[in-house]
């Protein structure tokens, strides 16, 4: 028996928590500022005295070569407008792997071959394993890295790993069945309109783009990250700033 979905919980029916979506934005002139140094500093060929620090010029910014950005002011204020949709964005990751993709899993139904699943948590921590191994740290050290839980011993850490595999693997599964019922199938026809697709969009040609999404990446990955995107655009514009102050 393979892992279905048999119910698929709405999932803008689940109320994210006001903690998630007001993200507190920092005092950004003196992150700018630094950013503006360090840009000169690499540009600059006049080595200062100790203390002293380089001054971003017009000149510098232009060597950069970005796109409609040739002078300091203009510089300043790309970096002042990207910092918070970077931020923006992180946090719509963050609740969509943290917190929206386990509730939905955990608020729909499945009839789950445990045999499967089991092997699928076990694969997502041997890759843990083998990424912990490839920075030369302990999987102890590594998770509590990836996972901001520095009081997260090895243990603890192994069966967080497995857990989250286990619930991706039914994200996956539901990710599938909810597309296809929306008339999205992701099958050895559809794949190859895929990889023309990404081969003009890419400028890649279609053998590389064979290599990098194989046929059984593109059908149990791609429906999942099509689902997300659209879960991220749902989440994205709950998400707003506030002041010290309210946090």
């Amino acid at each position: 028996m393979e892992t279905k979905v048999t119910f698929i919980y709405d999932y803008k029916n689940i109320e994210l928590p006001e903690p998630l979506v007001k993200v507190f934005l920092p005092e950004l002139d003196a992150f700018v500022e630094l950013q503006c140094q360090a840009l000169a500093q690499s540009k600059s060929k006049i080595e200062l005295a100790e203390g002293e620090a380089h001054v971003l010029t017009d000149d510098m910014v232009k060597e950069e070569g970005l796109p409609g950005i040739e002078t300091v002011e203009a510089y300043k204020a790309a970096i002042q407008a990207e910092v918070p949709r970077v931020i923006i964005s992180e946090q719509t990751h963050m609740i969509l792997m943290n917190y929206l993709m386990p509730q939905l899993v955990e608020r729909s139904t499945f009839e789950i071959n445990d045999e499967e699943a089991t092997q699928e948590s076990e694969k997502r921590l041997q890759v843990f394993e083998e990424n912990a191994q490839e920075k030369g740290m302990t999987v102890e050290a590594f998770g509590q890295k990836e996972f901001g839980a520095p009081a997260m011993d090895e243990g603890a850490i192994r069966q967080y790993v497995l857990r989250l595999g286990r619930t991706q693997f039914l994200f996956r599964v539901l990710a599938q069945e909810y597309l296809k019922r929306q008339g999205q199938v992701y099958d050895l026809a559809s794949y190859a309109g895929y990889v023309k697709e990404l081969s003009e969009v890419s400028s890649m040609p279609e053998e590389q783009v064979r290599e990098l999404v194989p046929l059984h990446l593109y059908m149990e990955e791609v429906p999942a990250l099509v689902m997300l995107d659209e879960m991220a655009a749902w989440v994205e514009p709950q998400v707003s700033f506030t002041s010290e102050e309210e946090q």
